[in-house]
């Protein structure tokens, strides 16, 4: 099963309060907005107006030094008017990715299930695993096992390679969103 995820680490930001004029010159309505690159950004105003944007990735180990100014790039892209905001928060998290960026359920055994690689949906898609096995294990399968149905192929190159592969592929399709 671990040949079907690999962990990233994603980061966030969080700017200091805006105007509710300005915030609703970012963002009109109360909407959460991703865009469709392969490394995602996603970003939405918090209740008091703060722009909560997630971006970046890495493959490493360990987070940048600078996780404010490593996300605030991606940041600025979208939105050049905020290059003097402040940034008052910048954090991250490992997560787990598929191949596919589908979660990954599967039935082990009877009463034995596996609900993993949210791959940076794991908020909303999460919750949806959740009760889909809570469903399982209480006598009413069906819907996890239609959900399990859907392949989640193994990262390639095994033990050795696996990981190198996922680095290169990510630069990859993280050098074509640049394109």
């Amino acid at each position: 099963m671990t040949g079907k995820i690999m962990p990233i680490n994603n980061f966030m930001l969080a700017t200091e309060p805006l105007s509710d004029a300005w915030a609703r010159e970012l963002i009109r309505d109360d909407v959460a907005v991703a865009d469709s690159k392969f490394v995602v950004n996603y970003f939405r105003l918090s209740a008091d107006n703060r722009l909560l944007w997630g971006g970046g990735e890495n493959y490493r180990s360990r987070f940048p030094t600078d996780i404010k100014r490593f996300v605030r790039k991606p940041m600025l892209e979208v939105f050049p008017q905020l290059a003097d905001v402040r940034i008052d928060y910048g954090w991250g998290g490992t997560l787990a990715i598929t191949r596919n960026r589908m979660p990954h359920l599967q039935r082990l055994d009877a009463n034995l299930f596996v609900a993993q690689g949210y791959s940076g949906h794991g908020v909303a898609l999460a919750t949806l695993g959740g009760k889909l096995m809570a469903e399982a294990i209480a006598g009413s399968a069906e819907k996890f096992d239609l959900f399990s149905a859907v392949p989640t192929p193994n990262f390639p190159g095994g033990t050795l390679l696996r990981w190198p592969g996922l680095v290169a592929g990510m630069l990859y399709y993280a050098l074509k969103d640049r394109l």
